[in-house]
């Protein structure tokens, strides 16, 4: 992408008016962030992929539960003498989490993930966004609107991956644990480390089928009316034999994120996401480079027992696994 078309692009401007604070903003409010978010391209979905979270606990004898709904676009076509890529679909992962609150510093829980996937019926929308700004469409334009496809061949016909259309089908499930190992005494900083393991609940030619590890560090700094979230952290995978020769044994993820605060229940958040490609091999950089994603949105709360964020993800650049973009859209309750 040109310097000049990235200067003008929507989300450039609108990350730009969050992060210099052109929002009027309160000192010493309360965090809402970071945005939740999971990465949605279906290369890194073959394998364990992080979503991401505040870093506190809830409190002892605290429930929580958050729904999450993920809607992509994805469009990636690529031929060559090592593979024969080609997604063409739009998606919508659902992901319900329940947490218990332990004790003060411990949490655990567990999540069910649906997932939902179809034609593309926003092709003809985004032709039309990247036309009026001048962006490339990555062969989208050379294929008839509204098709579906989500499959990887190697230069031989051999199958790595070929999933069909799905409807509320379960993906996975996942169980958790979260403690919380230092907290500065006004609460606005925290440092905390969260395992995870995930039982994925499909097919070899859709993925991983054996049972995922991953660890994380979260953290929190509070400054004013700033606050800065990070999330590092490392997941571990046996692979099913279909996958063997190109899936890593494991990926590493690392986010960061802003908030600044803009009232007593309102933040907004810009964000940043990296996560080391599943596949591995192919040399080729729409395969396994790392994919990055700018992510930007406002977080809230309604009354004591609601919060809620909504967000726009964007890959920066273009050319990595990850999706196009993704609409998310959280809404949590405490008892």
């Amino acid at each position: 992408m040109r310097l000049g078309r990235l200067l003008i692009h929507p989300i450039v401007w609108l990350a730009t008016l969050v992060a210099f604070g052109a929002a009027p903003g309160a000192a010493q409010q309360p965090s809402f962030g970071p945005l939740t978010y999971e990465e949605g391209a279906p290369l890194q979905r073959v394998s364990y992929t992080a979503m991401t979270e505040e870093a506190d606990v809830i409190g002892r004898n605290r429930w929580r539960v958050d729904v999450w709904n993920g809607f992509s676009n994805i469009f990636e076509q690529d031929s060559t003498d090592t593979h024969n890529l080609f997604f063409d679909m739009e998606r919508l992962v659902s992901v319900t989490t329940l947490r218990w609150g332990a004790s003060e510093t411990l949490e655990v829980g567990g999540r069910l993930t649906l997932e939902t996937t179809g034609t593309g019926a926003l092709d003809g929308i985004i032709l039309d966004w990247h036309a009026i700004w001048g962006f490339g469409n990555a062969n989208r334009d050379r294929f008839p609107e509204g098709e579906y496809r989500q499959s990887l061949t190697d230069g031989n016909g051999g199958v790595f991956l070929d999933v069909k259309k799905k409807k509320l089908a379960l993906q996975d499930v996942r169980a958790f644990a979260k403690l919380r190992v230092a907290r500065s005494s006004d609460g606005r900083s925290v440092l905390s480390l969260k395992s995870e393991l995930r039982a994925p609940l499909t097919g070899p030619l859709e993925g991983n089928e054996n049972v995922d590890l991953a660890l994380a560090a979260l953290g929190r700094l509070g400054a004013g009316a700033w606050y800065l979230h990070g999330m590092l952290g490392a997941s571990f995978t046996r692979v099913s034999p279909e996958l063997d020769p190109v899936l890593r044994g494991g990926t590493r993820y690392l986010m960061i994120a802003a908030e600044r605060s803009l009232g007593s229940s309102l933040a907004a958040v810009l964000q940043f996401d990296v996560q080391t490609a599943a596949l591995e091999s192919f040399q080729h950089r729409e395969l396994d480079r790392a994919p990055t994603n700018f992510t930007l949105g406002l977080a809230g709360r309604l009354g004591e027992q609601w919060s809620w964020d909504a967000s726009f993800q964007e890959d920066l650049p273009s050319d990595t696994p990850a999706v196009d973009f993704t609409i998310g859209l959280r809404l949590s309750r405490v008892w």
